[in-house]
């Protein structure tokens, strides 16, 4: 008895939040369709529409460098994040698995692990330019 009590609970609060929200969209969507302005045309779809004609594609390549840059400071940016707690409760590991060595002996095997993708992403040539 109490389970079913608590699935119509789940069930009232799911839509309690679920159809405000699905109302809404689909009150937005079919207010769009009444009153909406829909005459595309040529200079519509142009990007911008600044009545200036595009000196070039709207869709530009960029290199992949750019990418591997981001992906690698992300990596090493997340790495702080992750330090920084660890190097706070390094005494609370250690007191609590009486070895206090635990918690410096599990940082440098993380260090270790980044070094090696650093040392493999330089290797690789990702941290070159040219």
């Amino acid at each position: 008895m109490y389970q079913l009590q608590l699935a119509q609970i789940a069930l009232f609060v799911l839509m309690g939040f679920a159809l405000p929200a699905l109302g809404m969209i689909l009150l937005a969507w079919i207010l769009q369709l009444m009153f909406g302005y829909h005459r595309p045309s040529k200079t519509k779809i142009q990007p911008y529409e600044c009545g200036m004609k595009p000196l070039q594609e709207a869709h530009v390549q960029f290199d992949i460098r750019y990418y591997l840059y981001a992906l690698l400071f992300i990596l090493f940016d997340i790495e702080i994040v992750f330090l920084i707690p660890w190097a706070l409760a390094t005494d609370q590991v250690g007191k609590a698995l009486n070895f206090k060595m635990f918690g410096p002996i599990e940082v440098t095997i993380f260090l270790s692990i980044l070094v090696v993708g650093l040392a493999y992403a330089w290797k690789k040539g990702a941290l070159e330019w040219e």
